[in-house]
Formats: structure tokens, sequence, C-alpha cells
């Protein structure tokens, strides 16, 4: 083994981390970078397909006549299915060891299913393609994200774990995304644009089965004194953790923030602002280039700094996106420029839903803990939230969710106050 093997591992103990041996004549600084780039480029992948519904609205809107209450059901199929089946192959992967097989398999599934919604012939064929390909994506997210971890010096955790999650999901589906699936939809239209992630997901199953190793200590927690699988903490024991807890409560409610604004944010330019479909799209990358930068800074200074502070920025900060389109959305230039720097904001998600997680449990047991904050997300953010903010814009107009956004901005950054610190350069 390299001397820089030995530092890395060195690190990752003194961090409270699984081990990800890099393969033999790769120094663990380069097999890190290959790490990131290749998990980056699959939750951009996934993130493209789980957006494209909310960018290509208009026309689904158009072609099936669908309510705001319908638009939001078919974000909750998506999120009630990932959150179940997030945590269960999530247990899965940390009792058996095969978190890399899991993620390949399910890679391949999820290129299968993706093109289910390019088939559909109606809300109801519309809402089962999305509740299937929500089973495919669950544990996605907490695997790549226990991946990285293991993968990371502890002093760059924070900065490869939000880039990989958020860089990647942001660069690729929030940023390109819009004019990409736009332009798509406009020449080869809507059904047929959601064929077009299939290809790159298998690209990225095979990225991972030739390049990435498994982690030590999913592939042999007796190596470095854990404890068997069959002993390892039970979920029970996971939801006696402060930290967990509150990462949890922080990530559903940020997320039903995020959710509630991929879901209705299209219409409302486009209906009740009077933007063309092509303005829309760009406010949405702009909205999305924002996403990418402080999906990237945000946990990157948490690992200098610490990850409670950068929590409460974040989560207060949310509040900047949803007063300007309720205050300034006549203003082109001036709403773009607000929607970019309050899309920083964004570098919340990885904070709570993976790094802090992450650092607050058992080593043996990281993508249990990541998938219980993501299920939890999910299920409150990504299954309640959206049918409850269309029931509001049917009721009150769509001027409601955005009041409904702020009320959860707050909420988020004041729970963050009670976080206790895990960062290893500030605990």
């Amino acid at each position: 083994m390299h001397e820089a093997d030995h530092r890395m591992i060195a690190d990752d103990e003194a961090g409270h981390g699984a081990i990800a041996a890099p393969p033999n004549g790769i120094p663990a600084r380069r097999y890190e970078l290959l790490v990131l780039l290749i998990l980056a480029l699959v939750n951009g992948v996934v993130a493209l397909d789980r957006l494209a519904v909310n960018f290509l609205s208009p026309y689904i809107i158009a072609d099936f006549g669908l309510s705001n209450t319908q638009l939001g059901l078919l974000s909750s199929a998506l999120s009630a299915a990932i959150s179940v089946s997030g945590l269960i192959f999530a247990a899965l992967a940390d009792r058996t060891g095969r978190q890399k097989t899991i993620l390949v398999w399910m890679l391949v599934a999820f290129s299968l299913m993706s093109g289910g919604a390019g088939i559909a012939m109606g809300f109801a064929t519309l809402f089962l393609a999305r509740l299937l390909l929500g089973v495919t994506e669950g544990p996605l997210v907490p695997l790549t994200q226990t991946i990285m971890g293991a993968a990371s010096a502890p002093r760059r955790r924070g900065l490869n774990m939000g880039t990989m999650q958020i860089g990647g999901a942001f660069l690729i589906g929030a940023m390109l995304g819009p004019v990409i699936v736009v332009q798509a939809a406009e020449r080869i239209g809507w059904q047929a644009t959601f064929f077009l992630s299939a290809a790159p997901g298998l690209a990225c199953a095979l990225l991972v089965a030739l390049f990435i190793r498994q982690p030590l200590t999913a592939r042999a927690p007796q190596a470095r004194g854990s404890v068997p699988a069959a002993e390892l903490p039970s979920i029970r024991t996971l939801l006696r953790s402060r930290n967990l807890l509150l990462s949890m409560a922080i990530a559903a409610l940020f997320t039903a923030w995020i959710t509630i604004q991929n879901v209705f944010l299209p219409r409302y330019l486009t209906e009740h602002m009077g933007y063309s479909r092509s303005a829309m799209a760009w406010l949405l990358s702009l909205s999305g280039l924002g996403g990418l930068a402080g999906g990237v800074l945000i946990p990157a200074l948490s690992d200098r700094f610490g990850r409670k502070p950068m929590t409460m920025l974040a989560g207060f900060g949310s509040i900047l996106v949803p007063l300007a389109l309720l205050s300034v959305a006549s203003e082109p230039m001036l709403l773009a420029m607000l929607m970019a720097i309050g899309g920083m904001t964004v570098g919340c998600a990885p904070l709570v839903c993976a790094i802090i997680p992450s650092e607050s449990v058992d080593p043996a047991r990281v993508t249990t803990a990541v998938a219980l904050s993501m299920c939890t997300a999910e299920l409150v953010g990504g299954v309640l939230s959206p049918p409850i903010a269309g029931w509001a814009a049917d009721i009150w107009g769509l001027r409601a969710v955005f009041w409904l956004d702020i009320a959860l901005a707050i909420a988020c950054g004041a729970l963050a106050m009670a976080l206790r610190e895990t960062a290893a350069a500030r605990a």
C-alpha cells in the first residue's frame, strides 16, 4: 500500500468514517477525485430525470389537463417510493456490506424505468410511472454518500459530499436541465424527452462497476473492530442521536421548501407572471447556477467553520427566493439575480441529509443514517408538501405556496440552532 493510502486511512479513522481502499497503483488523492467525478455524474443524471416532470409541467398540463393538486401528487408518488425503497436498501447495504453492488444494479434498474413517463396516457399511468421510478432511485443518494464519505479525507468530507450530491445534481439537473429538457420537448415532444436519461444511467452503472471500490468497513466490518452485522446498532438506537433527529427534521422542512418551488415555480412563472417557456427555463437555470455554487461552497465552508453555523445560515437564508417571487417577479433581471443568490442555500441539503447524520452515528450504520434522513425528507417534504401546497394554490392562488415556503425557511434556521457540532476541525 502506498504511503498516501496509509495517510488516508489514518485520517479517516480519526474522522469517524469508513475506509475506501484505492485500487492498487492509484494514489489516494487521485482515487478520491475519481470517485467524486463519477458519483457527481450519477447524481446529475438522477436529478435530471427527477426534475424533468417539473420542467415539462406546462406541456403535461396542456395535454392531460392536470390540476395543481394532481401536479403535486406526481411529485408525491416519486418521493413516497424513494423514502421506502431508500430505507430498505440502505439497511440491506449495511447488513451485507454490498454498497457498490447494490448501487450498480439500482442504476441499471433506474435506467430501464426512466422512460416510463414517456409512454403515459394520462394522470393515472404517469403517476404509476413515477412511483416505479422512485423504487429504483431511493437508495442512490444514501449509497453514493456513503461511498463518497468513505473515500474522503475528513478535512475534505464536507466539500466532497456536498459537491457530489448538489454539484452534480444542480449542474446537470437544475442548471443545464431546464434548457436541455425544454428544448428537447420543443423538438421531439415532451414524452420522448423522458427517454434521454436511459443511456447516461447505464454508462454511470458501468463506471461505478469498473472504477469504484467497496468501503472497507462495509466489505469486512470485523477488520477494524466494528461489530458484526448481526449486532449492528438498531434503527431505534440510531434515533437516540439528537443530531440525527434534528437533521431529519431540518431535512424534511428544507426538502418541502425546495420541492414546492420545483413543482409550482414553472407554472407560476408561465401562467401567473406571463413568462414564455424559454424565459422560464432560463430563470430556473440561473437558480440552478446558484444551487451549484452553494452546493459546493456551503459544505466546503462547513469543513472550516462548522456544520452548525452553515446550516443556520442556509436555513434562514432560504427566505430570499420566496420573498423575491412574491415581490419582484415582474422584474426579470432582478428576479434572476435574487433567484441565483437565494439558490445557494441549497447547500443546506447535503449537510442535513448526509454529512451531519454520517458524522453522528456508528460508522457501520452510515448508509442507514443517511437513508433515515432522506426518508423523512422525502415523506414530509416530497410526499406531504406538494399536495398540501397544491390544495392551497387551488384555493388561494399560486402565491400562497411561496408564503408557505417562507414559514419553512424560518423553521429550518430555528431548528439548526439546536444542532451539536460534528465537523472534525470544530467539534
